[in-house]
C-alpha cells in the first residue's frame, strides 16, 4: 500500500493549526499571536535561499499585515553619465540607517488595507521605511537629486532580491489562523531581522506584534569570517600569500603550454 506523501510547506502548515488550536484560552484572548517556523537562517557554502512560515492567530475579522526588515546599514549609491561615448562615475550619495531587506505581506492589496496618507509613527510600506532614509551631507544636493539616488538605491536592491516589489500573500483560515510563506534570497546579508505583524480594521492599525530572526553565517564560511575579524593581520598575509602563490602557479602552467 502507498503511503500519501506530505509536502513540507502542508506539514509546516499543520503544525502551525495544530499550535495555535492547542493554545491556552488566555493566550487566545490575545488580538494577535505569531511564531516563526524557525528562529534562526544558517548561511552555508551552498545556501541558496531559505524559506520561512510566518503563521499565528487574531482575535476576530480583519487584514494581516506582516514586513520583514533587516539589519540598517550604510549604502553609497554611484551615477553614472556617458562622456565622450565612456561610462564615469559623476556623483556618489551615501545613505544612513538603510535596511539590507525589506519585505512586505499581506492579506489584501495594500491600498485597500492601509489608510490613505499611511500609518503614523509605523513605517508599512517600502515607501514609508525609507522616509527614515537620513541621506549624508543632504543639504549639498537638490531635492530632485536626492530622489534619483533614492530610486537608484530602491532599483540597485532590487536587481539583488533585497528589495522585492511584489507583496507576498498571507492566508486566512477560518477567520482566525493565518500563514504566510516568506522566500528569502541566496544573496541574503547576515544580522538581526524583525518580524512584524500587524492586525488592519477599517484601515486602522488595531494590535502589532514582533518576532525577532536571526541569519548568521554556518559551516566554513562562519571560520572564514571569524578569522577575517578575530585575526585580521594573519588572514590578510595569508590571503595575499595565497595570490601571489597562484599567480605564480598560473605562470608557470602558460610557460609549459
Amino acid at each position: 500500500m502507498t503511503r500519501p506523501r506530505h509536502t513540507p510547506g502542508l506539514v509546516r502548515t499543520l503544525l502551525a493549526l495544530l499550535l495555535a488550536l492547542g493554545a491556552p484560552a488566555a493566550a487566545l484572548a490575545q488580538p494577535l499571536l505569531v511564531d516563526l517556523s524557525r528562529p534562526r537562517v544558517s548561511i552555508t557554502s551552498a545556501f541558496r535561499g531559505a524559506d520561512v512560515l510566518v503563521f499565528g492567530t487574531i482575535d476576530g475579522p480583519g487584514d494581516v499585515v506582516i514586513t520583514v526588515s533587516g539589519p540598517v546599514t550604510r549604502q553609497t549609491i554611484l551615477r553614472k553619465e556617458r562622456v565622450f561615448g565612456l561610462w564615469v562615475n559623476a556623483g556618489r550619495q551615501a545613505f544612513d540607517d538603510v535596511p539590507a531587506y525589506y519585505a512586505i505581506a499581506a492579506t489584501r492589496p495594500l491600498e485597500e488595507v492601509l489608510p490613505t496618507g499611511g500609518v503614523p509613527g509605523t513605517p508599512v510600506t517600502l515607501d514609508e521605511r525609507l522616509e527614515a532614509v537620513r541621506a549624508v551631507d543632504a543639504q549639498r544636493r537638490r531635492p530632485l537629486d536626492l530622489t534619483d539616488f533614492r530610486q537608484g538605491l530602491i532599483a540597485a536592491k532590487r536587481r539583488e532580491g533585497l528589495f522585492p516589489d511584489t507583496v507576498n500573500p498571507i492566508t486566512v483560515v477560518g477567520g482566525r489562523l493565518f500563514r504566510a510563506e516568506l522566500r528569502f534570497p541566496s544573496r541574503l546579508p547576515v544580522g538581526d531581522y524583525e518580524v512584524r505583524a500587524y492586525i488592519f480594521r477599517d484601515n486602522q492599525a488595531v494590535a502589532a506584534v514582533s518576532r525577532p530572526l536571526v541569519v548568521s553565517k554556518a559551516g566554513f564560511s562562519a571560520r572564514v569570517s571569524e578569522a577575517a575579524h578575530e585575526i585580521a593581520p594573519v588572514y590578510g598575509a595569508g590571503a595575499i600569500a595565497l595570490a601571489l602563490a597562484i599567480g605564480w602557479l598560473a605562470g608557470v602552467v602558460a610557460r609549459r603550454i
